[in-house]
């Protein structure tokens, strides 16, 4: 009668760990996932680090005697990022109690950063020796199917700026 009662114990146990499982690897694989993406992207940042940087076109006068511009183009850059399943129940058990939501933290910085990069790409292929007024516009948007709480969620970022050629 035990045995039965054990196994019935360790069914229960079973049927109430199962929805738990699912978030759970998502979490981890996005997080293995995420640090893979933020590994290859501090490795990108340190090779083309001081791209575009010189100092003597860096100045917050109104009026920079200095810059001698032959022409100059629009730069735009967009990308759409968004956290896994498991973190986005994460999130939601962290919105029930309070609190940082870190994994959504890491999200919008690895987006930040991942748009100035490519907006120093994309001033490099045009021959731009600098960038002037960047603008990041950043914009989350939500899925819900009719009404319905099972909301999926990304982020959007627009950078823009003014590329340079001297």
């Amino acid at each position: 009668m035990a045995e039965g009662t054990a196994i019935a114990v360790g069914f229960y146990a079973l049927l109430i760990l199962i929805p738990f499982l699912f978030p759970f690897i998502s979490w981890a694989l996005g997080r293995w996932y995420q640090g893979t993406l933020l590994t290859a992207l501090n490795e990108e940042e340190k090779r083309l680090g001081s791209m575009l940087q010189n100092a003597e076109q860096s100045s917050t006068a109104p009026e920079t005697k200095s810059m001698r511009a032959t022409s100059s183009t629009l730069l735009h850059v967009s990308i759409c990022v968004g956290p896994s399943i498991g973190q986005m129940f994460i999130m939601w058990a962290k919105g029930i109690f309070g609190g940082r939501l870190q994994s959504y933290d890491a999200v919008l910085d690895y987006g930040r950063r991942e748009v100035l990069l490519r907006l120093k790409k994309q001033a490099d292929s045009l021959d731009c020796t600098s960038i002037q007024n960047i603008r990041i516009e950043t914009s989350v948007i939500s899925f819900a199917k009719n009404g319905n709480e099972n909301k999926r969620s990304s982020v959007e970022f627009l950078a823009f700026a003014t590329g340079l050629r001297f």
